[in-house]
């Protein structure tokens, strides 16, 4: 029985112990590198919608294939890619958000639907404005081009082409499930004669007379602004303050990494030395592509096309002269003619087919069989539909005009010097062109001139000094104060400051700069980065001056900001006093040099000798000629404005609202509302 009793007594602290022990024995099957890395996965979440990083980027990779296609290019810019994201983003929020709304509305966007919209008799209008389906003969979107595209994609489904084609269809999916929500939500607005007369009204106007008096006639030290003030302004508009991102100002110091001296002598030295084999040797084209930045092209140029560093001595000189080596810029030049008086077309308009067929035997067969129909009669634009292999064929063959070296430089160089409407054949490879020039330019002097040209990089002896001058910069003031105080005009080292926010790609003008809004969105207000960031052609050093939260600020950290509205306030208070009161006499002049300014209407987005100043536009739209001249505050002035003559139209109410509803503002205004509504959290920080 005591036994008994001392485990009742325990019982308790039993519980606890078993408890805590099961527990342990849970969590240690818990695997929670999982849970945390599948967090780590969400680039975001929309109204606890998660969007995956994988998902993002694969919408990233396909819309970079579409503008690779769209623009002809095989990589895009920085810049572009940055955009891209942007975009990808942008269309993510949009599925997202009213995605959800068509939802709960029942609406959607079928399968037959995209397909139609794709490939139906009625394409949708995006479809006639892709270069990819484009046929210049027929003068838009092209159903076969199409075709062969799908045909190209079944043989590589994982391809460019395919996430071009990905792109499309969502595209156009998309866009099909925002017209049906635009036209629902666009049916329950309704546009009545007073919204007609109010836009007609607006459209007004207006010839006027006006004075100018900036607010900086009056000096900042005859105004005095007390925490009142402060006060009663925020208090006013504190809504224009709020802050719907969370930012952080960056101070930062950029270090140029441009050559030395002794960069630009040892590039001087490694050119003088080639010179006398490059202007001597019987294969100077050699010593030119084993030396130089850019290889010799064997294409003759026009004045017009050549290097304009070197077009006077070109089209001066003869076989064999020489010009160098010399300076231009950053790029030391010498050149030597290798072939001049020539006389040659610049351009020809060219139309080809492509015959490839599964032996070489067979391709020639083809192409003597197409070269004898041809010189029959037949229509070349027929012959290249029915057998060229190339994405032109559709279009008739057609490849429009070309210059020498354009494409191919085999191919356009015969294009240029073959006769106008003889079809000749060419061979490229396993294939065969047909070619017919059926245009040409007048003939122009050219010139064969090769180039052997060294940029003048830094080296990276120069890299590794302006890297280290950087670094310490970063060690001997890393605090605050110090980083903005020690930077030496002198030397033309500038502290620059910018603020962004965790969706900003770039500080300013600096190239790869999102690693530094990353390390800002990681440490705290003070803080100096330990490294030294490569950004292009600069090193960055910076710190972090300040971190804004979301929200509304407190009073203390927009004071300055205050004080500059309150300042114009005031000055505006005083000036405004003193026009009314030379106005009293009626004459527009005692209030200053009368300009002038015509068709002003409320509408008005910039007018000539004004700028752009809303409130001055909505004074002149309420006044007649017969109205006394009126005060008004601007955004950096004090107007006083006089009505001189007045243009109205008629008005008709049903084309005023026709007008107004074909403008849908809704649309974006609907669209608005709900993403301020909706729950986002923005990750992308993590990732880029």
């Amino acid at each position: 029985m005591a036994t008994l009793e001392k485990i009742r007594q325990k019982g308790l602290l039993l519980s606890i112990v078993i408890g805590v022990a099961m527990l342990l024995f849970i969590v240690g099957m818990i695997d929670f590198n999982s849970i945390f890395g599948a967090s780590r996965q969400n680039v975001a979440e929309v109204d606890g919608k998660e969007i995956k990083i994988a998902d993002y980027e694969r919408r990233i990779d396909e819309m970079t294939s579409f503008y690779k296609y769209e623009m002809g290019q095989n990589s895009l810019p920085d810049q572009y890619m940055e955009q891209i994201r942007q975009s990808v983003w942008n269309s993510f929020l949009k599925e997202r958000i009213l995605g959800e709304q068509c939802d709960k509305l029942g609406l959607k966007v079928t399968d037959k639907e995209v397909a139609d919209n794709l490939t139906g008799d009625h394409p949708h209008p995006m479809m006639s404005q892709l270069r990819m389906f484009y046929n210049a003969e027929k003068g838009g979107f092209d159903k076969a081009v199409l075709y062969q595209m799908l045909d190209a994609i079944n043989d590589e489904p994982d391809g460019d082409l395919a996430k071009y084609w990905a792109f499309v269809q969502r595209s156009v999916r998309d866009q099909l499930l925002e017209d049906k929500y635009t036209a629902l939500t666009g049916a329950s607005i309704n546009i009545n004669n007073l919204d007609a007369k109010y836009a007609f009204n607006a459209s007004r106007r207006a010839d006027i007379s006006f004075t100018n008096t900036p607010f900086s006639t009056i000096p900042d030290s005859a105004v005095e602004i007390s925490l009142k003030d402060q006060k009663n302004y925020y208090k006013e508009h504190k809504n224009g303050y709020y802050r719907d991102k969370e930012s952080r100002s960056i101070a930062y110091l950029a270090f140029d990494i441009v050559p030395s001296q002794t960069d630009y002598d040892d590039v001087k030295a490694w050119i003088e030395n080639l010179k006398n084999e490059f202007f001597t040797s019987p294969d100077f084209i050699s010593v030119c592509n084993q030396n130089s930045d850019e290889s010799y092209s064997d294409v003759a140029t026009s004045k017009a096309a050549t290097d304009s560093d070197l077009a006077d001595f070109a089209f001066s000189g003869k076989k064999d002269d020489t010009f160098g080596p010399q300076l231009f810029g950053k790029t030391y030049k010498m050149a030597r003619i290798v072939e001049s008086g020539i006389m040659a077309p610049d351009s020809a308009k060219v139309r080809h087919i492509l015959v490839m067929e599964n032996s070489s035997e067979k391709t020639e067969q083809v192409a003597d069989s197409v070269l004898n129909v041809l010189a029959s009669g037949a229509e070349f634009a027929e012959v290249a539909k029915s057998v060229s292999k190339a994405g032109t064929a559709q279009a008739g063959g057609e490849l429009g005009w070309l210059k020498d070296g354009d494409y191919d430089k085999d191919f356009s160089s015969a294009c240029i010097n073959a006769a106008v409407g003889k079809p000749f054949k060419l061979t490229m490879g396993s294939a065969i062109q047909i070619i017919e020039v059926t245009e040409k330019t007048k003939p122009v002097a050219k010139v064969k001139l090769c180039v052997l040209k060294r940029d003048v990089d830094a080296s990276s002896q120069t890299y590794a000094a302006i890297f280290n001058e950087a670094s310490l910069y970063m060690a001997q003031n890393n605090n605050l104060e110090k980083f903005e105080s020690a930077a030496d005009a002198s030397k033309g080292q500038f502290i620059r400051n910018y603020t962004v926010s965790q969706s900003d790609n770039r500080i300013a003008d600096l190239k790869d700069s999102r690693q530094i809004i990353r390390w800002a969105f990681e440490n705290k207000k003070g803080d100096v980065a330990d490294k030294v960031f490569e950004c292009g052609d600069k090193f960055v050093v910076a710190a972090l001056k300040n971190v804004s939260e979301a929200g509304y600020p407190e009073l203390s950290e927009v004071a300055d900001q205050l004080n500059v509205e309150i300042r114009k306030e005031k000055k505006a208070e005083i000036l405004m006093k003193d026009l009314k009161s030379k106005l009293e006499s009626g004459d527009l002049a005692a209030t200053g040099t009368v300009n002038g300014a015509e068709g002003v209407s409320q509408n008005s987005q910039y007018v000539n000798g004004i700028g752009v100043e809303p409130a001055l536009f909505a004074t002149v739209a309420s006044m007649t000629p017969e109205s006394k001249p009126a005060v008004v505050k601007g955004s950096n002035s004090v107007y006083a404005v006089k009505v001189n003559s007045v243009t109205e139209g008629t008005f008709d109410a049903d084309a005023e609202i026709k007008n107004l509803e074909n403008r849908r503002p809704y649309k974006y205004m609907v669209y608005k509302s709900l993403e301020e509504g909706a729950d986002i959290k923005d990750n992308r920080i993590t990732f880029y």
